[in-house]
């Protein structure tokens, strides 16, 4: 079986390709919000993966993290993997700021959805491409 994403996921915006996650960002402009998802097919839990995907994975996530908490004036990250909604193994790495329009609540439940326009969500990949480094980014 082939990796493929969830059809929820599909609607994400494409960041990059790591060795093993592929990291989407999260339209919502009100924190700066990443998903790391293991291109491996059939993984809905971490034990699902082999013990080296893991170690991967976990390397990646502290790869994430240190980005959005370096690039972002934050008070918290916010580090989750739920899967009650969608089955397939994704990791949730949420920026959080005092006074943001869910703090200190969660940011799933909120009504506060604004999407990034155009041009910031443009200039906010290339930011996470170039700190992920992806090569070919500009």
């Amino acid at each position: 079986m082939d990796f493929e994403l969830h059809p929820h996921l599909m609607k994400k915006d494409f960041v990059a390709d790591l060795p093993l996650c592929r990291v989407l960002l999260q339209d919502v402009s009100h924190y700066p919000w990443l998903l790391l998802v293991p291109r491996r097919a059939g993984v809905a839990r971490l034990i699902d993966l082999e013990l080296s995907d893991q170690l991967q994975l976990l390397s990646e996530l502290e790869l994430a993290q240190q980005l959005i908490w370096n690039s972002f004036e934050l008070n918290q990250l916010n580090v989750a993997a739920l899967g009650n909604k969608i089955p397939q193994l994704h990791i949730h790495v949420i920026g959080r700021k005092e006074g943001d329009p869910a703090w200190p609540n969660t940011v799933w439940d909120h009504p506060a959805k604004t999407p990034y326009s155009s041009a910031q969500k443009e200039s906010l990949i290339q930011l996470l491409q170039e700190g992920l480094l992806v090569p070919n980014a500009k």
